[in-house]
């Protein structure tokens, strides 16, 4: 591939990231207006939902919920997928919360934090490392994690429980705190919002994820480490999964050898029904935690009405096939104008109207 051909791939690439950046935009927004019309039917239907409570519970457990799949939307858009996050939340829950009771003081709180952000990188370079030194994809390196890192999470258990008794005061409380009226939890993902979409948008780091999810080829030609990027992504997931395990223990007042399970296909779900391209490229980290507030919000709903565990279940998973579908079918119409353009400049000889007549030929 000449110069040129890249020049031209990516000028390409950029012409379909804009009109997708804009059904990008298109789609949070009608995400947001989606979220309020259930907000205000369920307002006017349910009484349990306007309890202060259960708003709180809602917030807290959506923001646990967002920080995680914002590391997911970081992975994915880089066209690789971490189906270990749920086990990495769990074996961090158990970890931070034992580890951090050794730890007094007043940094006591710092301590703890850089634990799960440092143990749940540690555990995402895991998945790196079988992805680049072995070639493996992400989907079946990330499976193969899932199953060592619940394996791990019931050895360290040893059929024991961690409550809230046994972790720090800070720890312990850190659900029910508040912030000028905000909660902890609220307070902790909009930070990590506003740092991964600054981290996304204004370095180079974000270019080049963008780039390797759009068009890897052109990315290896424009000097991409795809191999450094690679590791930086799963530790970064890794590192918001540590703190989403952090948050666990707070939340639930009780880890054993189950935290974290099912939280895979949560996580995934909100990115992709976020916006977040699972063929990457597309998509940002409010598009995740919007996606995590609009699923929290429908089981919140389902919980109240006391609706089966597997019809939420079922529900997810539907949410994800018809956001797959729904993008791929958008995103296949936005590049035939461009498979055109491609088609005519390699044959200027071609009549379009004549190419139209015979049925599009330069569409595909």
């Amino acid at each position: 591939m000449s110069v040129a051909n890249v020049t031209a791939d990516l000028g390409a690439s950029s012409a379909r990231r804009g009109r997708i950046g804009t059904l990008a935009r298109r789609s949070d927004t009608a995400l947001i207006g989606l979220i309020v019309i259930i907000t205000l039917v369920a307002t006017a239907t349910l009484s349990d939902f306007r309890t202060l409570s259960n708003v709180n519970n809602l917030l807290n457990t959506t923001a646990l919920i967002a920080i995680v799949a914002i590391g997911e939307a970081v992975v994915i858009l880089a066209r690789q997928i971490d189906l270990s996050v749920g086990a990495i939340v769990g074996i961090c829950a158990y970890l931070v919360g034992e580890w951090s009771g050794h730890v007094s003081g007043p940094f006591g709180p710092v301590v703890g934090v850089l634990l799960a952000l440092g143990l749940g990188a540690a555990f995402g370079l895991g998945n790196a490392l079988l992805v680049n030194v072995f070639k493996m994809p992400a989907i079946i390196a990330t499976l193969a994690t899932l199953s060592i890192y619940t394996g791990l999470q019931i050895i360290v258990n040893n059929g024991s429980q961690l409550y809230l008794t046994q972790v720090p005061k800070w720890l312990a409380g850190l659900r029910g705190n508040a912030w000028f009226g905000i909660g902890t939890f609220i307070w902790i993902a909009v930070i990590v919002l506003v740092a991964v979409s600054f981290i996304l948008r204004r370095t180079r780091f974000g270019r080049d994820i963008y780039a390797l999810g759009s068009n890897p080829e052109a990315a290896v030609y424009l000097g991409v480490k795809i191999r450094l990027r690679t590791y930086q992504i799963f530790a970064l997931c890794g590192a918001l999964a540590g703190l989403g395990g952090l948050m666990y223990t707070s939340q639930f007042g009780n880890v054993d050898a189950t935290a974290g399970s099912g939280m895979n296909l949560t996580v995934i779900a909100a990115a992709v029904v976020g916006g977040v391209s699972l063929f990457g490229g597309a998509g940002t980290a409010l598009s995740a935690v919007l996606g995590a507030l609009l699923l929290g919000e429908i089981q919140n709903v389902l919980e109240l009405t006391r609706i089966s565990i597997f019809a939420e279940q079922t529900l997810q998973g539907a949410a994800i096939v018809i956001a797959v579908a729904v993008y791929a079918v958008v995103s296949r119409r936005l590049r035939r104008p461009v498979r055109r353009e491609a088609f005519l400049s390699e044959h200027p000889t071609l009549d379009p109207v004549a190419i139209n007549a015979a049925g599009g030929t330069a569409n595909g």
